[in-house]
């Protein structure tokens, strides 16, 4: 049987609600600012939150063979991120966030084709019903048929935005239980969003974009809670990896992800609530453990 510390327990949760709360300010952020300019702002401010938790944590630690993978991860958080926001921009929350439960299918589907990692049945059946959930969740209330979902999807650029953050995502989360091996939580988290904001801040000046920054104050107050809430998530989800197993976390993560999604879709955003949506997000939110998780009987 699967057995989870309380602090690992506490962190994770901890983490999964910074998260959602984290999509949820983005998702108003991005209605007033670019995407490109909103990512910025949102690394950035990070750095002090995550430079203060390494300092007051005196938990400085660097392997020379860190910056192979720290860069890669990087890499492929700055494009996760953005295309991320460009997915909230362009599309509902509750229609984009659950397209991210296709991490964990793609990640067993790539490791059953290139690695030969053939899947468990359990992992089967999970990746079965996140298909058939995801479907049910784009199959229109007016159009019945399976045609219209795969039309649907395909129309609709948050869904292929998100999709690409899945394929990105489905790889950060080994390369960040990889990289805090030859670091610490803390440095790893601090050296990340310094590279990102890095990143940015020259993208920004070679394209001549520094202008778009002052529109920030058009929704100053969520893009901080959005960088706050993120910094806070990022934080705990390190150390939780630490004490459990990365399907824990990304299995609890991704469920409460999925149903926070639906309802502050609901509740703050006024999104429809449909049949359709919230079947889709309920097998979703059973099939993900499923694929991730270790046999559970």
């Amino acid at each position: 049987m699967l057995a989870v510390s309380i602090p690992a327990l506490a962190l994770t949760l901890a983490c999964a609600i910074a998260f959602a709360a984290s999509d949820y300010y983005r998702k108003v952020a991005s209605a007033s600012i670019q995407s490109t300019t909103l990512l910025t702002v949102f690394v950035v401010g990070q750095v002090p939150l995550l430079g203060a938790w390494m300092v007051v944590t005196d938990s400085f630690s660097l392997n020379t063979e860190y910056w192979p993978i720290g860069l890669a991860t990087a890499l492929t958080s700055l494009f996760a991120n953005l295309f991320f926001i460009m997915a909230l921009r362009a599309s509902s929350l509750s229609l984009t966030v659950p397209v991210l439960a296709l991490a964990p299918v793609l990640t067993t589907v790539f490791g059953a084709v290139a690695l030969n990692e053939i899947p468990s049945n359990q992992q089967i059946m999970g990746i079965l019903v996140s298909v058939i959930g995801l479907m049910w969740l784009y199959l229109p209330e007016d159009n019945p048929r399976i045609v219209a979902v795969f039309k649907r999807f395909a129309t609709d650029k948050g869904a292929r935005y998100m999709l690409a953050v899945a394929l990105l995502w489905s790889a950060t989360a080994p390369l960040d239980k990889t990289s805090v091996q030859m670091s610490s939580p803390a440095t790893h988290a601090f050296i990340q969003v310094c590279l990102i904001s890095a990143t940015m801040i020259v993208y920004l000046f070679m394209f001549r974009k520094t202008a778009s920054v002052v529109t920030i104050r058009d929704a100053a107050t969520p893009a901080a809670l959005a960088s706050l809430s993120a910094g806070i998530a990022y934080g705990c989800q390190l150390v939780a990896y630490q004490l459990t197993l990365i399907g824990v976390v990304e299995s609890l993560k991704r469920v409460i992800g999925l149903l926070s999604a639906l309802i502050l879709g609901r509740i703050l955003l006024n999104e429809p609530m449909t049949k359709h949506k919230l079947v889709g997000i309920l097998l979703l939110a059973v099939g993900v453990p499923l694929i991730i998780l270790p046999p559970l009987l």
